[in-house]
């Protein structure tokens, strides 16, 4: 129990300090870009692309793995989007931002810390292949939803090539296939280079939890309060909870990946999705409300749900 403790309070803690450093202005906006850019675009990359490159892939089934958790999370997204059509009135493209800030969660900045604490190296993988197909899926159906409302008369191939291109921009994602390119065939690591790309990884972590507290601070939580309960409910409670059904009743997949699945689900919404709704000029003061919101439940919520799977 003492060393579950230490695992939530330590990712949590490095948040928090993030959180109060710019809530209190201890550092310039413009140390802190430098420090966000340094921990996302060079730090971050790097060390995914020492952990894929040594990691030993393990033997998962990993189809049910990814359909267990990405068929959950596209469920979830069709219930935010029927309510924002429903309930909240909503246009379509408005809609598909409310189902993405419902399924979406934030697989980077506080997933891979996370589960890379609770998990450790080896059984953290599964995971990272979670991760791997994160951006790719989610964004990409919601981008052309988005898209085909917005642009009747521009021709889905075109808008799916815009899409796959802004995907393949990501720097995360650039780092987990060079990673994986290098594993797969078999490229030696340099003896050299062991040692300072483990340090990497070892440093990067904690400063991408730093970066999440920044960008948190700089979201405001009494907008869109009561809608943002709604996605929240959804993104902390329902998909969990879909995902853990699907994943140990219909597919009966193992302990680990059961747990896999139930805490990728069960992560906070992610800071990705107020881009999407600054990108579209759409829904921001809701997506923003809702990051910080899920955020602060998800420090209850997978406090719990670690525990319980611990036992």
């Amino acid at each position: 129990m003492n060393n579950l403790t230490y695992i939530i309070f330590s990712v949590f803690g490095y948040v928090i300090i993030g959180f109060i450093i710019k809530k209190l202005n201890i550092l310039s906006d413009k140390i802190s870009d430098k420090f966000d850019y340094l921990s996302f675009n060079i730090l971050l990359p790097l060390a995914l692309i020492a952990y894929f490159w040594q990691i030993k892939f393990p033997n998962i089934n990993t189809l049910s793995l990814l359909i267990s958790f990405f068929g959950a999370g596209i469920i979830v997204f069709f219930i935010g989007f029927l309510i924002a059509v429903k309930k909240f009135k909503y246009k379509i493209d408005d809609s598909a931002l409310v189902g993405l800030g419902s399924c979406f969660g934030n697989s980077v900045a506080l997933g891979i810390p996370l589960m890379h604490s609770f998990l450790g190296k080896v059984n953290v993988m599964p995971y990272m292949i979670l991760v791997l197909f994160h951006g790719l899926i989610h964004f990409t159906y919601t981008t052309l939803i988005i898209e085909s409302y917005r642009n009747r008369t521009l021709k889905l191939h075109s808008q799916f090539f815009r899409t796959i291109t802004g995907l393949l921009k990501n720097i995360v994602l650039v780092g987990i296939f060079f990673g994986i390119l290098l594993n797969y065939y078999k490229v030696s690591q340099p003896s050299f280079l062991i040692s300072p790309l483990n340090n990497i990884s070892n440093f990067a972590l904690p400063c991408v939890l730093i970066s999440l507290g920044f960008a948190l601070a700089k979201f405001n939580l009494i907008l869109s309060f009561r809608k943002s309960l709604i996605l929240t409910f959804l993104k902390n409670i329902i998909h969990p909870l879909i995902g853990f059904i699907i994943s140990k009743y219909f597919f009966q997949l193992d302990d680990l990946l059961v747990l896999t699945v139930t805490l990728a689900a069960a992560l906070p919404s992610g800071s990705q999705t107020y881009y999407f709704a600054f990108r579209y000029n759409s829904q921001k003061d809701l997506i923003s409300s809702n990051i910080v919101l899920s955020t602060f439940i998800s420090f209850f919520t997978l406090s719990i749900l670690i525990i319980l799977f611990s036992f």
